[in-house]
């Protein structure tokens, strides 16, 4: 399966990414409502998590080089290759990610400005994967919908990992859970609906390329495409249900575990057919 390194290293980086947003929007919205150490003690252990994927991620990545040794070449051209700007930036992130979890490890502290600095090369390292794509010479990837794909994995995977650290920690404030939880599935839901919206689209712009015969040697994506639709269909209804599940599981005081675990299964479920979907070109 030669598409299976691209899916794990894009879902485990994206995910990372989305695990550090959520955490960094934690800390900015508790405030001086939690203390440095509580803050630590929550922070922390997804912070570890959101390293080890994104690390993860990265050494995968180097599988479908061929000879991993090659990545270094990869740095050249950082002017005008987006695989370059991508390696960089997602170097950078892993870097400042591993800076402050090494910090809060020894001094119990979580520096929320350094989090925030990961967040948004995390974010940029999202853009600059999409780009690969979408400047690459097969034509079902290059499109916008690429872009809203990638963010929308980065938030749905990280709102799931953000819920669940909530609901494993029952003494943390709840006004404070409340709040990022709800922002967090406002936010899943808000992708989600662009992403349906930018269907029709998409779906436009490839019906455009069909009746031009768009083929690249040696795939043959618009033929791939269509013969995996019904996978596509099956996969945009798990993940609708899923995003209903995790806001379903907002409607007690506390998040509901047997909603979140529903919700987080199809959630993640849909995001990987869909990815397999998408590297899916023969």
């Amino acid at each position: 399966m030669h598409e299976l390194p691209l899916i794990i290293f894009t879902l485990l980086v994206q995910c990372s990414v989305g695990i550090v947003l959520f955490v960094t929007l934690s800390l900015i919205y508790a405030g001086n409502h939690m203390d440095i150490r509580e803050k630590c003690r929550y922070a922390l252990p997804a912070m570890l998590v959101a390293f080890i994927a994104g690390a993860l991620g990265l050494m995968v990545s180097t599988a479908h080089l061929g000879y991993p040794l090659n990545a270094f070449h990869a740095l050249r051209h950082v002017e005008s290759s987006w695989l370059s700007r991508e390696i960089i930036f997602a170097s950078l992130y892993l870097g400042i990610l591993g800076l402050v979890t090494l910090i809060a490890l020894l001094t119990k502290r979580v520096w929320t400005v350094l989090l925030l600095i990961a967040t948004l090369l995390g974010l940029i390292d999202v853009f600059c994967m999409g780009a690969i794509y979408v400047h690459s010479s097969v034509v079902t990837w290059m499109h916008s919908n690429t872009y809203w794909m990638f963010y929308g994995a980065t938030i749905g995977l990280g709102a799931v990992v953000c819920l669940w650290s909530f609901a494993s920690r029952p003494n943390l404030p709840a006004e404070q859970v409340k709040k990022v939880a709800v922002t967090a599935v406002g936010l899943v839901i808000a992708i989600t609906l662009c992403r349906l919206v930018e269907q029709p689209l998409y779906m436009g712009y490839l019906a455009s390329l069909s009746n031009s015969d768009a083929i690249t040697f040696p795939h043959q994506p618009l033929s791939a495409f269509q013969q995996l639709s019904n996978l596509r269909l099956t996969s945009w209804i798990v993940l609708i249900v899923g995003v209903g599940a995790l806001t379903l599981s907002l409607r007690a005081p506390r998040i509901s575990k047997k909603m979140l675990v529903l919700g987080s299964v199809l959630v993640i479920a849909a995001e990987v057919l869909l990815r397999f979907s998408f590297f899916s070109i023969n």
